[in-house]
């Protein structure tokens, strides 16, 4: 009877979910993720890695890190890490693996899910098993030579292997970083006892850049994004926080930053040559000089980017390239490569209670860090290579968003606690 008394009084341990997240902004759609997965995982926790003031698409993200992980907490997140802004401004690839590895790498988490427009775990991973085939990494690059794009090589290659079985889900922005995810949760899971489990949604939401309406349930965040910049409420769309923060953003500044931006960028362009824009690691292939012809010619970011665009350079492609290019980031620095540190941007108590458990029993497999001024010097000089395009990414994110250098600097900020 004790012993059964003593087993019943015993904490069963806890389950995490960990997220890869932008939130730019956090909307309803994720709402939905974040609490569905939360329930079909049966998890007790949720960890977020975010992209921090720039995003994947080769955009800045339209609130800082620290306002979007803060929204991420108040709604169902009890922490979250930021993702470096190498891998945010990297490929699919770079930006997915970066994420899983450092959700792996906090040691707490036990399964990952992601939303994906097929919602198929099934289909999904057996695509992600066939493009590790070699065939598909040869044609593609024969037909990189004919000038495809990245995607459309990916694509042809596997239907010239495989058919239309799975081609589909090669198409899907969220389905091909759901790709990704799996590929990467695939590699770390051959060499650990503590296998991460995957898991998928469907995506309720319009498409990755479908166009803002109100006959959906759910819009998506490009949708949320263009709709705000025309003046048009989007407060059903989004939770109360990211309502307040977009407010502030498109009805006073959004204009005046995205002029800020080209300035700065045709700066940049105007003082280097092809081949120094062909060292940054969306480069190559002879678009620095696409880009030194085409400076001159455009008035603004997204005219620049539509004149380089081709069927080889997609628009994604470019707008990172530019972004890399504008922070100084080349192929080959120490920064650019494995995750350094784990980066703390807020919590709740749950949260906390893990960050401490990850340090407290070493769980975590590299180092947590939450403040930059005393820490810095612990970490390895590759690491800190990386910390240090953080903070000239958060810097330079301050000029443009014209937020007060001082009070915003990533040597000042502290996780937002709750």
């Amino acid at each position: 009877m004790n012993m059964q008394r003593a087993l019943r009084s015993k904490p069963l341990p806890m389950k995490v979910l960990g997220i890869v997240a932008e939130y730019n902004p956090l909307h309803n759609g994720h709402l939905y993720h974040i609490d569905r997965a939360k329930r079909e995982a049966c998890a007790d926790a949720v960890i977020a890695v975010m992209s921090g003031d720039f995003v994947q698409r080769g955009e800045l993200a339209f609130a800082s890190k620290w306002d979007r992980a803060e929204s991420a907490v108040k709604n169902g997140i009890d922490a979250v890490f930021e993702i470096p802004a190498f891998a945010c401004l990297g490929n699919a690839s770079v930006y997915a693996s970066t994420a899983i590895k450092l959700l792996a790498a906090i040691g707490v988490v036990d399964v990952i899910s992601f939303g994906s427009e097929s919602g198929n775990i099934d289909k999904l991973t057996m695509v992600a098993e066939r493009l590790s085939d070699s065939r598909i990494s040869d044609r593609m690059v024969e037909l990189a030579r004919e000038g495809y794009s990245y995607p459309r090589s990916r694509a042809a290659a596997y239907s010239e292997f495989f058919g239309d079985d799975g081609e589909s889900v090669l198409h899907g922005a969220n389905d091909t970083l759901a790709i990704e995810y799996i590929r990467a949760i695939t590699e770390f899971n051959k060499c650990t006892e503590h296998e991460l489990e995957v898991h998928t949604i469907k995506r309720e939401a319009a498409g990755y850049s479908a166009r803002f309406d109100t006959s959906r349930k759910f819009q998506s965040a490009s949708g949320i994004r263009q709709a705000a910049r025309q003046g048009i409420d989007v407060s059903e769309f989004v939770p109360d926080e990211s309502a307040k923060l977009i407010s502030s953003y498109f009805s006073e500044r959004a204009d005046t930053i995205d002029d800020k931006l080209f300035d700065l960028i045709r700066y940049v362009l105007l003082n280097l040559n092809a081949s120094q824009i062909d060292e940054a690691p969306q480069g190559g292939e002879g678009i620095g000089t696409r880009l030194i012809e085409a400076v001159s010619r455009c008035k603004s970011f997204d005219e620049l980017v539509m004149h380089a665009k081709s069927k080889r350079y997609t628009y994604t492609r470019i707008s990172r390239l530019l972004l890399q290019l504008l922070l100084n980031i080349k192929r080959d620095e120490p920064g650019v490569c494995e995750p350094g540190y784990l980066r703390v941007l807020a919590a709740n108590e749950t949260g906390r209670k893990l960050i401490k458990k990850a340090k407290k029993n070493s769980l975590n497999d590299i180092p947590i860090i939450t403040n930059i001024n005393r820490e810095a010097n612990e970490l390895s000089d590759s690491a800190n290579s990386q910390l240090l395009l953080d903070i000239r990414a958060a810097d330079t994110y301050n000029i443009l968003t014209m937020n007060d250098m001082y009070e915003e600097s990533d040597h000042v900020k502290r996780p937002i606690l709750l």
